[in-house]
């Protein structure tokens, strides 16, 4: 695999007196000017969790410029918040996403091709990309993997309150809509033996987005994490991006 080059940055949130740390992901041979990728990991995941690093490195190898960044309270901020007050502070690391759409736009314009600005998301990620990801009309492309469709059904050891408060603001539920365009949009996966979010999801949200059966990725086994899968996933995301270019 080609070397890969890094650049840390810091994404500030407006309104908030915070930056958010992230790292820019590319090779020697990316094009000055390219699509852009933002991979989000999933709920204590950070940019460098193994699952993260393994999408990072193949798209930018594939000539992206990949972006990753640290939620609140994850990777070099979780000395921020403590575990509980993270569930508290769970709408804005999903309304974080508006600013860092916003800081891609802005500020890496120069080699942003065509505004071709996707999101790549797992797991609680995947739900981020579902929600203000997908009514930000300036994301082109949305590839989410393993998603809750509604967090009413979560078990936590908290508060019913914030359960609630949580599963109105967060969950792709209250966000999605049916839309033929949606088909040159979204491609969706999951894994059939998933014990952390039930395989029925996928087909409640491939049904509330009325997508094509070849905008959804199902795979008999490989769990949360898409074991033996990985490959796989990533040859037909590209085929995906490709065809609907």
């Amino acid at each position: 695999m080609i070397d890969i080059k890094i650049e840390n940055i810091e994404i500030p949130i407006k309104g908030d007196n915070l930056v958010l740390k992230g790292s820019i992901y590319y090779t020697t041979n990316t094009t000055s000017i390219a699509p852009w990728i933002v991979i989000l990991g999933g709920f204590l995941e950070h940019r460098e969790s193994k699952f993260v690093r393994f999408f990072i490195e193949r798209f930018a190898t594939e000539g992206y410029y990949v972006l990753s960044y640290d939620y609140r309270g994850h990777g070099e901020h979780t000395k921020d918040i403590d575990k509980f007050d993270l569930y508290k502070k769970t709408p804005k690391i999903f309304s974080d996403i508006y600013d860092i759409i916003s800081w891609v736009l802005e500020n890496q314009s120069y080699r942003l091709l065509d505004e071709n600005l996707i999101l790549f998301g797992r797991s609680y990620g995947g739900a981020i990309v579902l929600t203000y990801g997908y009514i930000d009309k300036r994301v082109k492309y949305i590839i989410a993997l393993c998603t809750r469709y509604d967090y009413l059904t979560v078990q936590l050891k908290i508060p019913y309150s914030i359960i609630k408060t949580m599963a109105k603001i967060i969950s792709p539920k209250n966000f999605l809509k049916r839309d033929p365009s949606n088909n040159k949009r979204i491609l969706i996966a999951h894994c059939k033996d998933d014990i952390r979010i039930p395989f029925e999801n996928v087909l409640q949200i491939k049904d509330h987005l009325g997508l094509n059966d070849d905008n959804v990725l199902i795979y008999e086994k490989g769990g949360h994490s898409f074991e033996g899968n990985k490959h796989h996933l990533f040859k037909r995301t590209i085929e995906f991006l490709n065809k609907t270019k």
